[in-house]
């Protein structure tokens, strides 16, 4: 192993602008192949696509088309105008060449409206209809002079008593249109939607970005301030939210790996003294990154919403493999060996340490990728990939760009050179280091009583913590920003325009038969009713809530019409005036009315529940009480045991997969596969570091620092009232890559010292540091999200990185003097330039070419 490493050290110093050459085209290709990487934010994208829900609500989507909508509102002064814009918009939708993706379109309630108003007496009790019917023969017989020789003689009324009964019919039939004026307008018509329902799922990217945008060209197409100068138009429902979240979503992931990369860079140029260290130290992260996303291209060809921010945290890790490397190489330059030899001893020296946070790191990036959740699995098959190849990137990267750097500087001016590395009297790279190491070594007992207190402290309220960590209130996981301007102020101004008895809002749910609707019914509302908690569900609406009653109700009003038609006779209107015989004669019922089913619905209606293939009635609306609040987690599991997978009398199971199903799926996969994975990495780390020590007490000590890390992380969470979700969870694998990684590194330091942690403290402490910085800058930017989820997992790694570094710096050098891990054997100060040997312990001696 140490002829190969050296080998690439070798040729990395030989023949330096062939490495770097070939490294930049290799990154230049895939920066470039990974401008085609989508990203996806919608939910579905996260879950695991051989899980019981996710597939019997992708059969739904077969079956019923995606759904999603596209709402466009036009607002002005002008009712008119804003009639006259939507009309021609539907017709140009209508005949462009998107119609295919379009499974309908709702400009207005024209032919409803339409189709109630000829129907109105089929929509009217039987009461009414009977007693209409007798009004009718009793003020006929009046005016026939039949019963003038009653003592109680009823009064004579005008147009044979109808009036009444035509205002009730005729409010009977406009219950189920909210909408007088037949577009969707809002009480002063200065705004007026219309709904667009598409075959797609609107989970963004694709398909959906496609239409969106062509719809948006052919709204542009018929100019709409040609309509009134004040016409504005603007976009909401699925497809323009998502692609306002996924927009927000890019947009922030570019700015905060921008910032990272800032912050990051700078702080390595400050720590080295030189704008060279950007390039040195910034290479390799930028590969692994580069490479990272390439691999996402041609693997999956989408990011879901936890791999957007992935670049900033892997720069932000990345980066702690060059820094210790090139710290290692400086700190080896001031004890007086020659470049040549300080390269390769520089890279074998840290060898053990850098394979070891890599191998770490990569396991609690791959620890994620034996879940079923594509929200942890994705993020964690893409990060062991971009880890792996930043470590891999920087064995000949890094010697061959310090090959260049030293050569340009020797031409350049001498303020663009690195200013020489210098060692304290006692080796300490800095003050800080120095109180540190003696600090750690003069009290150990006190900083170990220290920790143990916070660890008291943090561990208050824990164990609630960990018996219910996860965060149900949806609320907090969305945009927070972008929810308030755009697309869902569009959504927001539409909703409460559609907000009436048309809009059948609440979970759609699809029997397999339309036989079965009444039974899968009665069985959604026996659930319902037998809710420890309470019934949570205000009605079902089916598509026979939209006809005048069944079969054989429909029958008997019929009957009853035949009667009244057949008693206004031409004689009858005859001995009318002419006023009341037009009135009567809107009464008539038409000889056209028959029994009415779902197929002569209007098509608005039908189509709601209608399948792709034609069937309706299958589709049926599940509303729920308005006090239910669809965001929190609890009442989704409540609604999914409610909804999912009704079984009949028969045995007959029912796929009746709905939103809730998806919200429910998701929750129980994270409580399925957080504690998997979180074993994984903990057992994984927990092996290599003891293979990696070769000792118990240093094995000891390490893992020990690891749980102290991550328990204060939690408990911190814990106290400050942090909740798990399905994007910060990620953070708990990864801190134990960072809190094994960070005390490994100071303990196989003073192991290749004699065991001197002191010493081992001073020389690489400003290393740890710059590593804990980097990586807390990255986790940093995601504080920058308007995301919610991800500013949580931002706040949480940060946490993580801070209680890690701590622990590493502070606790373990204390617990190593306690516990004696090492043999202490302090070495005279040693002139490298002469070929001193092992320093020792396994501090490099020079090579021969010295």
């Amino acid at each position: 192993m140490r002829g190969l490493v050296d080998g690439l050290v070798d040729l990395g110093g030989r023949r330096p602008w062939f490495v770097i050459l070939s490294a930049v085209m290799i990154l230049g290709a895939c920066w470039n192949y990974a401008r085609h990487l989508q990203v996806r934010s919608d939910v579905l994208e996260l879950l695991p696509r051989e899980s019981p829900g996710f597939q019997a609500f992708e059969r739904r989507i077969e079956r019923v088309g995606g759904r999603a909508t596209i709402v466009i509102l036009a607002e002005s002064p002008d009712r008119a105008a804003n009639e006259h814009l939507i009309d021609a918009l539907h017709e140009k939708i209508e005949t462009s060449d998107v119609r295919p993706m379009i499974s309908s379109i709702e400009a207005g309630t024209k032919d409803v409206k339409k189709f109630f108003e000829a129907n109105k007496w089929l929509y009217a009790t039987v009461d009414d209809l009977e007693e209409a019917d007798a009004k009718l023969d009793q003020q006929i017989a009046i005016k026939s002079g039949m019963v003038e020789d009653l003592e109680d003689k009823p009064a004579s009324e005008s147009a044979l008593g109808m009036d009444s009964f035509k205002e009730k019919f005729e409010k009977k039939a406009k219950e189920k249109d909210d909408f007088p004026t037949g577009y969707f307008a809002s009480p002063d018509g200065t705004q007026i939607a219309m709904r667009i329902f598409t075959t797609t799922s609107g989970m963004g990217g694709g398909n959906d970005e496609q239409l969106f945008a062509r719809i948006r060209q052919l709204t542009e197409e018929v100019k709409p301030t040609s309509f009134h100068p004040d016409m504005k138009v603007g976009f909401g429902g699925d497809i323009p939210n998502a692609e306002a979240e996924k927009e927000s979503l890019v947009h922030e992931a570019m700015i905060a790996t921008l910032i990272a990369a800032a912050l990051i860079l700078g702080g390595v140029v400050w720590f080295y003294g030189s704008p060279w260290a950007l390039v040195l130290v910034g290479f390799p992260p930028l590969f692994g990154v580069g490479c990272a996303y390439a691999f996402a291209t041609y693997h999956y060809g989408y990011v879901n919403a936890s791999g957007a921010f992935l670049g900033a945290i892997i720069l932000g890790n990345g980066v702690n493999y060059p820094i210790v490397l090139y710290s290692r190489y400086k700190e080896f330059r001031a004890r007086g060996m020659s470049p040549e030899v300080a390269r390769r001893d520089a890279v074998w020296n840290a060898f053990r340490a850098e394979l070891v946070g890599a191998t770490v790191a990569s396991i609690a990036y791959g620890s994620l990728t034996v879940t079923r959740f594509r929200g942890f699995s994705q993020f964690g098959v893409i990060g062991f990939v971009g880890m792996f190849l930043v470590w891999i990137s920087m064995i000949p990267c890094l010697p061959a760009l310090i090959v260049i750097i030293e050569r340009l500087e020797e031409r350049g001016p001498k303020w663009l050179r690195e200013r020489p590395a210098a060692l304290g009297n006692d080796e300490s790279r800095g003050p800080v280091a120095r109180f540190v190491g003696n600090f750690t070594e003069a009290r150990p007992r006190l900083i170990v009583g220290v920790a143990m207190a916070i660890t008291v402290i943090t561990c208050i309220k824990l164990p609630s913590f960990i018996r219910d960590p996860w965060e149900y209130d949806f609320d907090k996981l969305g945009s927070q920003n972008a929810r308030k301007r755009g697309a869902f102020v569009v959504s927001g101004k539409a909703d409460k325009i559609l907000s009436g008895r048309m809009n059948l809002a609440g979970s759609l749910v699809l029997a397999d038969h339309v036989d079965q609707v009444p039974m899968v019914k009665q069985r959604i509302l026996e659930n319902d009713a037998a809710d420890p908690k309470g019934a949570m569900i205000e009605g079902v609406t089916t598509v026979n809530d939209f006809l005048p009653g069944n079969a054989e109700l429909q029958k008997k009003k019929l009957a009853v019409l035949d009667r009244l038609r057949e008693r206004i006779t031409p004689r009858v209107l005859a001995s009318l005036s002419e006023e009341e015989q037009e009135k009567i004669k809107t009464m008539i019922p038409p000889e056209s009315l028959r029994e009415l089913t779902p197929v002569d619905l209007p098509g608005m209606l039908k189509d709601r529940f209608s399948e792709k293939n034609g069937t309706v009635g299958t589709v049926f609306y599940v509303r729920y009480k308005p006090e239910i609040s669809r965001n929190d987690g609890h009442n989704m599991l409540r609604m999914s045991s409610t909804l999912d997978g009704v079984r009949l009398p028969d045995g007959t199971q029912v796929d009746t997969a709905s939103r809730a199903t998806i919200f429910a799926e998701m929750i129980r996969s994270m409580e399925r596969d957080g504690p998997l994975a979180t074993g994984v990495a903990f057992l994984a780390v927990a092996i290599v570091v003891i293979a990696a020590t070769s000792s118990l007490r240093g094995a000891f000590a390490v893992l020990l620092s690891l749980v102290l890390g991550v328990v204060w992380m939690l408990g911190s969470a814990a106290l400050f009232g942090e909740r798990l979700n399905f994007l910060n969870f990620i953070a708990l694998p990864i801190t134990f890559g960072i809190g094994s990684e960070y005390p490994f590194n100071i303990f196989d330091r003073s192991r290749l010292l004699g065991g001197d942690v002191t010493r081992a403290v001073k020389l690489h402490l400003g290393a740890v540091a710059l590593c804990s910085y980097t990586t807390t800058i990255g986790y940093g930017s995601l504080l920058f999200a308007d995301n919610q989820a991800l500013r949580s997992f931002g706040r949480l790694a940060i946490g993580g990185e801070i209680a890690c570094f701590l622990v590493a710096i502070f606790f373990l050098p204390s617990l190593l003097h306690l516990i004696g891990a090492h043999t202490i054997n302090r070495p005279k100060k040693l002139d490298m330039t002469k070929g001193a040997h092992d320093d020792h312990g396994g501090e490099p001696a020079p090579s021969k070419a010295a």
